[in-house]
């Protein structure tokens, strides 16, 4: 079999989500080589057409997605009652958005118009772009000493009962245990937090692996010396927990306790979105939140909403991939309105986002890389005729 054939099959088995890891490693690859990248995007061409042929999606807007695929693959959903028609586009596109290193993409459910959108307008003739986020914490130990991370150099920045704290280049706090720590070693309480537009990764004395979002904070012991692993979290973070049968991990974040043996959660826990939100992807935990508990398993989502009736909810399911899509490095929407847009774009970009007008009822979906700056953003974002004005760190949004 020739080498297109076999990368003809790939792509097709990636679009149905049924690629191995390794196969999907092959296609990656070949898409960063120059010599594949114009075949393989030839065959992304000749995947439109068939759509058009099939009649899954309109001549026209296959025709515009398929000249921005270098460097931007950009699709606009025309009617919302539509979108189930486009059922395979839309998972071509998610699919893609990921699978070309080069593209972003976004879906705006919204009615039909013909207006093209603005320019993003930015105030006066020398606004500087707003850049995205980056690897920037501030470690808290236990003794008071406070610790910049992006601004200290690589290497050991301290021991504390047994344990060496070392920060590498690529944004990694790692806690290494150098010997036993004694039981009746006084409890000592570390903590990391990323400012907004920060993030860091975090790996606790015991192996266990922590992702911390922007404007999050986790406080952990120096060194797990008791029965149980608890740490606690504010804002959002994923996590990769060490087995340990003998020492559940705990996490307490908003009245909230989650334990775990060894599993990968996510924790949404942001004091101004409407509720918290714990994802599932590998093993089992055990939520609590006041009088009520409950068990996830992977696919779950365990959603707490303070004030009603019955606080604790779980959605069996989910997109497992839009609960972590952050730590991967884009934004994922979902029927999202324009309020939850912004949060998560005012988190990474540290800016006041402030509204102008009515609204109109708009839902979004799909995904943009974290990677751009702000502008490139907003420019997006206005494919859906929803306006900005950048002055400063504010942005006004304008429909």
């Amino acid at each position: 079999m020739e080498k297109k054939e076999y990368l003809e099959i790939l792509l097709n088995k990636y679009l149905d989500k049924q690629c191995t890891a390794e196969e999907i490693r092959y296609l990656l690859s070949h898409f960063n080589l120059p010599d594949h990248k114009e075949e393989l995007q030839d065959m992304l061409h000749q995947y439109f057409e068939q759509e058009v042929e099939a009649g899954n999606v309109d001549k026209q807007l296959a025709e515009q997605v398929a000249e921005e695929l270098k460097p931007v693959l950009l699709s606009k959903i025309k009617e919302k009652q539509s979108r189930y028609l486009l059922g395979r586009w839309i998972k071509f596109a998610a699919a893609a958005v990921v699978f070309l290193c080069i593209s972003v993409a976004l879906y705006v459910f919204i009615p039909p118009t013909s207006e093209t959108g603005k320019e993003v307008v930015q105030s006066g003739t020398t606004q500087k772009d707003i850049q995205p986020g980056s690897n920037k914490a501030v470690l808290l130990l236990a003794n008071g000493s406070k610790i910049i991370l992006n601004e200290v150099n690589d290497g050991e920045l301290a021991r504390q009962n047994g344990v060496a704290i070392v920060k590498t280049k690529n944004g990694q706090l790692i806690n290494t245990s150098l010997s036993s720590a004694s039981a009746s070693t006084e409890m000592a309480y570390n903590t990391i937090s990323t400012p907004r537009g920060g993030q860091y990764q975090v790996i606790l004395p015991d192996g266990s692996k922590v992702w911390l979002n922007a404007a999050s904070s986790l406080r952990y012991p120096a060194a797990f010396t008791t029965q149980s692993r608890l740490v606690e979290l504010t804002g959002e973070a994923y996590f990769e927990v060490a087995k340990d049968a003998s020492k559940p991990f705990k996490v307490s974040a908003r009245g909230q306790m989650v334990e775990v043996l060894g599993t990968h959660f996510n924790m949404n826990t942001y004091e101004d979105e409407q509720s918290m939100k714990t994802t599932l992807l590998e093993g089992s935990i055990q939520i609590a939140y006041q009088q009520m508990k409950s068990l996830l398993k992977p696919g779950d989502q365990a959603k707490i909403t303070a004030g009603q009736a019955v606080p604790l909810k779980i959605s069996r399911g989910v997109d497992t991939e839009e609960a972590v899509a952050w730590k991967e490095g884009y934004f994922q929407f979902n029927h999202a309105n324009i309020q939850e847009v912004m949060r998560q774009l005012s988190r990474w970009y540290d800016i006041e986002v402030k509204y102008e007008g009515k609204q109109p009822l708009k839902e979004f979906g799909g995904a943009i890389q974290k990677d751009l700056p702000l502008s490139k953003v907003l420019n997006i974002l206005e494919k859906s005729n929803i306006h900005f004005k950048v002055s400063g760190k504010e942005v006004v949004v304008m429909p």
